[in-house]
């Protein structure tokens, strides 16, 4: 993987020293995500057909600038059982995350009733954040009711308001995806832990570049949180995007 945005290049593992890993850290399921212009999301979706129940698969907007591409895509991909989600990464391409390049993609997500994660806040990277302001979710949630959107990356240093976009739009979670959990702002660690905010943030890691291993202890181990909120909290995730039995 190119260290362009992150300052290092790092190499995934293959998949059964990934299982591997997963296990020793207690993880039933992984999410795998692959860029829809290639074909890679279909090499993840074999090894996730290979090891059923263990793995499922994301696929990135990787060319903004083609949209109907990027929604007939999603069309497909969303047939197969286990592919899960559509991730939007704005800071890539510098497109504001509601811009219309993406409505396409929304609706394609909006019809197949697939979640869409949507990197939100502050990136690490020396790129503009503007692109990725919380406020620009509205525009998302207002026009595609229903649809479930992801804000990725936690959306730091928005996390009150993300808090009160939560308790007014039940279709927006957040995710801790490249986000060490020991940071997590103390406001959010409280909503985590009360009945609305319960199940509301899943854990995410952005494995290989957040160790899986550290994003884990870093999640079991949040001051404040109770054992019902940290179980919340872990298997949110699973069991957002998992398939019905």
């Amino acid at each position: 993987m190119s260290g362009e945005y992150f300052g290092r290049d790092v190499e995934p593992e293959g998949p059964d020293e990934l299982l591997a890993l997963m296990d020793r850290c207690g993880v039933d399921v992984a999410v795998l995500t692959g860029g829809l212009s290639g074909s890679s999301v279909e090499d993840l979706l074999k090894v996730a057909d290979d090891h059923p129940g263990r793995f499922l698969v994301a696929g990135t907007v990787d060319k903004a600038t083609r949209p109907v591409r990027m929604a007939a895509r999603l069309r497909d991909l969303a047939q197969h059982e286990r592919f899960s989600l559509a991730r939007v990464t704005p800071l890539v391409e510098q497109f504001p995350l509601n811009h219309r390049l993406y409505y396409p993609v929304y609706a394609a997500c909006a019809e197949a009733g697939l979640p869409v994660s949507i990197n939100v806040g502050v990136p690490g990277p020396q790129v503009r954040s503007a692109c990725q302001h919380p406020e620009l979710l509205e525009d998302v949630l207002i026009d595609f009711r229903g649809m479930t959107v992801i804000g990725a990356h936690m959306g730091h240093p928005y996390e009150s308001l993300l808090i009160t976009y939560m308790r007014k739009w039940p279709a927006l979670y957040l995710s801790t995806s490249a986000y060490l959990a020991t940071y997590l702002d103390p406001l959010m660690v409280a909503f985590m832990d009360s009945s609305a905010g319960r199940g509301r943030v899943l854990f995410a890691s952005d494995h290989p570049f957040l160790p899986l291993d550290r994003a884990v202890g870093a999640a079991r181990s949040v001051a404040g949180l109770s054992d019902q909120a940290v179980d919340a909290f872990l298997g949110a995730a699973a069991r957002l995007l998992s398939p019905p039995a």
